[in-house]
């Protein structure tokens, strides 16, 4: 049996300028994160106040929540969400969506609306289901 010899060659550049050249990067590396660090840890907080007034930013929010009762919803929808929040159901869906936006917006109702969604949303969950849709009335 013939025995096959491997030949392995390995070239280690152990020059003095390569290992300086090395370390010259690595330190300047190390020294770009740490001016990033202490750039980053130094900075004052942003303050979000002086780009718009919290008033302006809250109108904001209540236009974008009108606007997408407006375009995603049905009438019935919209009175299935008043209904749970325990409002007056009124026959325009303009005057419903003032109501329920304005209700959503109300900072001591935010409990009630983070369950009506997730609960909404597990209703659609069941009407999409081939089984359990017959079970589903609204």
């Amino acid at each position: 049996m013939d025995k096959e010899s491997v030949e392995l060659c390995i070239d280690a550049n152990d020059s003095p300028a390569h290992s300086q050249s090395l370390e010259s990067s690595m330190s300047t590396y190390d020294s770009m994160m740490q001016s990033l660090h202490e750039e980053l840890n130094n900075a004052p907080p942003p303050d979000f106040m002086d780009f718009e007034d919290l008033d302006f930013f809250k109108m904001d929010c209540a236009t974008a929540v009108s606007f997408d009762y407006e375009m995603n919803c049905t009438l019935k929808q919209l009175k299935h969400i008043a209904g749970y929040y325990g409002l007056k159901c009124k026959n325009r869906k303009g005057d419903i969506i003032q109501d329920i936006v304005l209700f959503e917006m109300d900072a001591s109702n935010e409990d009630t609306v983070l369950r009506r969604k997730r609960l909404f949303h597990y209703m659609d969950l069941l009407k999409n289901d081939e089984y359990l849709k017959s079970y589903v009335m609204i």
